[in-house]
């Protein structure tokens, strides 16, 4: 009996499967190419079920299926004969897909429709591919902020070395190479002890556009200028215009920098300007930041307090008699300087030593009714100052003064820089805003381009040192800086046939 029900049951399963099967396998093969149909960007049709296992290679896209590829092989050699567009330009390496595609090998039973060629099409036509290139990575602590990719890694390394002799000299790079010991300063001048790029730059393969790599050596360096700034801005050169000169009312460059920045039409910085030629002074806006510290050896004259008068009935009004010679004092002073890309940013003392002593003068007034005269020794307009631009044609035909810009701190205070009664104060479209003092004594001083002018007012008495305005660029000016001019019995003088601007130059 038992035979024979394991004899029926086994028929019955066998009708099930012979009528029913078929229908819920025609069903699943169904859905497959349904969901295939769905999930790949190109149609690709599933032709039948296979007796064997069969290999696949499936294409992605950033996650997303694009099809399935029958021959890789074909795939590859279809990459590799489109390489041979770009291989004058890109020699020595290879096209390859892009980092967002992937390729998966995988073992069906399915047999998936052939469309290997429309593969390649979409590939070709949707910029799928890329030449192997070396990505360059700039980051900080907060992580990456640009990426370039460059042909070949040693352009890049070439470039961002000369593109440093902007800011700092070559001496000095083969110096801290080599680790050798930068001593300071032991003569009046300034050396460069250490320089520093703030930013991370690392350097990997990748897969890119041939669009998107810098191929040569000109593209890395206009980009370590400049980065993705593409707004430039030129000058033309007129008779009598100096390297010096525009660098200054353009971004303060020295001529070296404009000769780099130019350097298809520039190749020394004492270069005779052409009338009519186009440079390009666009200031850096450079993607890494280039500090470099220097140590700036000086020497300085020490003011003495403003002297002390003593009235005197016996002396008319406006004579003086001195008492006590003023006399200035001399310090030797190390200043430890930071610049980043070009521009000071810091000048810290870091020791003086004086040489000399200053004395404080003693003089007799006359005591008619009160004045205000000047000694007739001057001190600098402002702190710590260094000359841009001098008497005459010094940045461009006939200047009419001497201009004082701080090292270390560009907005400072402007001083008076001897007793006197303030004569002006206004503005013009030239000077900007502009205080002039007249000290009594056949000297006039013109202060140009202040911030404001509401520090003092006409006829209001000021000493020697006293603060009267603040550095700023009102009028003409490119830049923050003190626009000195000083008169001599009605006659223009130059501010440095009177003060020490000798020491400035170190």
């Amino acid at each position: 009996m038992k035979k024979y029900l394991s004899i029926l049951i086994s028929l019955i399963l066998s009708i099930v499967i012979v009528v029913f099967m078929p229908k819920v396998f025609g069903k699943a093969e169904d859905l497959l190419v349904e969901d295939i149909s769905e999930k790949s960007m190109i149609k690709q049709d599933i032709l039948e079920h296979s007796s064997q296992e069969n290999r696949y290679y499936k294409l992605y896209y950033s996650g997303k299926l694009v099809a399935v590829i029958n021959d890789i092989d074909k795939i590859y050699n279809a990459i590799d004969e489109e390489y041979k567009n770009y291989e004058e330009e890109f020699p020595n390496t290879r096209l390859g897909l892009k980092d967002d595609y992937y390729i998966m090998e995988e073992r069906s039973y399915l047999i998936f429709e052939d469309i290997d060629d429309e593969i390649i099409k979409y590939l070709i036509d949707n910029d799928s591919l890329g030449i192997n290139a070396t990505m360059v990575e700039f980051s900080t602590k907060d992580g990456v902020y640009d990426i370039i990719y460059v042909k070949d890694i040693n352009d890049f390394y070439e470039v961002r070395d000369e593109f440093l002799l902007n800011f700092v000299s070559q001496e000095t790079v083969n110096k801290l190479r080599n680790n050798e010991n930068i001593a300071d300063p032991v003569d009046f001048g300034t050396v460069e002890t250490n320089v520093k790029i703030q930013e991370t730059i690392s350097y990997e393969e990748g897969i890119v556009s041939p669009d998107d790599i810098f191929s040569s050596k000109e593209e890395i360096y206009e980009y370590l200028c400049y980065g993705r700034n593409e707004e430039r801005e030129y000058v033309t050169i007129s008779e009598g215009d100096t390297l010096q000169g525009i660098g200054f009312y353009f971004g303060d460059m020295s001529p070296k920098q404009i000769v780099m920045l130019n350097k298809d039409i520039l190749s020394s910085e004492d270069q005779i300007l052409v009338p009519g030629t186009e440079l390009n002074v666009t200031y850096y806006t450079s993607p890494i930041t280039i500090t470099v510290t220097k140590r700036r050896l000086t020497q300085e004259a020490i003011a003495p307090d403003t002297p002390i008068y003593r009235e005197d009935e016996s002396i008319p009004y406006g004579k003086t008699e001195i008492i006590t010679a003023e006399q200035f004092g001399l310090r030797n002073v190390m200043y430890e300087e930071t610049w980043v890309n070009g521009v000071s940013q810091t000048s810290v003392m870091q020791f003086s030593n004086v040489i000399r002593e200053p004395v404080q003068g003693i003089i007799a007034l006359g005591t008619k009714y009160v004045v205000t005269t000047g000694t007739g020794n001057f001190i600098w307009p402002i702190d710590d100052p260094r000359i841009t631009c001098v008497y005459g044609n010094g940045c461009y035909y006939g200047h009419t003064g001497t201009d004082f810009q701080s090292r270390g701190y560009r907005w400072g205070n402007i001083y008076a820089i001897d007793s006197g009664v303030v004569a002006y104060v206004g503005y013009d479209g030239l000077g900007g805003n502009h205080v002039i003092i007249d000290h009594n004594n056949g000297f006039r001083t013109y202060y140009g381009h202040m911030n404001t002018t509401g520090y003092v007012s006409v006829g209001e008495s000021v000493d020697r040192g006293q603060v009267i305005g603040q550095v700023g660029m009102t009028g003409l000016a490119s830049g923050p800086h003190c626009h000195l001019q000083m008169w001599y019995n009605n006659a223009l003088i130059d501010p440095c046939s009177i003060l020490q601007c000798s020491l400035l130059y170190y």
